[in-house]
């Protein structure tokens, strides 16, 4: 039996993957993260949205679509653990002149 609780993470899970579109799209635009880091964000973008309204529709196939999705989602993994071990490091600022 689902609750109202599995519904609400459902629904969060549809607003979750469609707020990585915008982050892979600053991660791909940036130049101090790897490009391949922002391509797997934005295709992480499918993976919660179907993912949660499959299982909301169409609950009998959600271990199916979830077995299928579970490759594409390694995007935020792979982004977390580049943060963690690499971290975001900014090009260095040039040097202002003195007068």
């Amino acid at each position: 039996m689902t609750t109202n609780l599995a519904y609400g993470f459902d629904i969060a899970g549809i607003l979750w993957g469609f707020w990585l579109f915008p982050l892979g799209l600053l991660v791909y635009r940036s130049g101090f993260i790897p490009r391949i880091l922002g391509f797997l964000l934005m295709l992480n973008t499918i993976t919660f949205p179907v993912n949660s309204l499959m299982s909301l529709l169409l609950p009998q196939y959600e271990h199916i679509v979830s077995r299928c999705m579970t490759p594409l989602g390694f995007g935020e993994l792979a982004f977390m653990f580049w943060l963690l071990i690499m971290g975001a490091k900014p090009k260095p600022n040039s040097p202002i002149p003195q007068s």
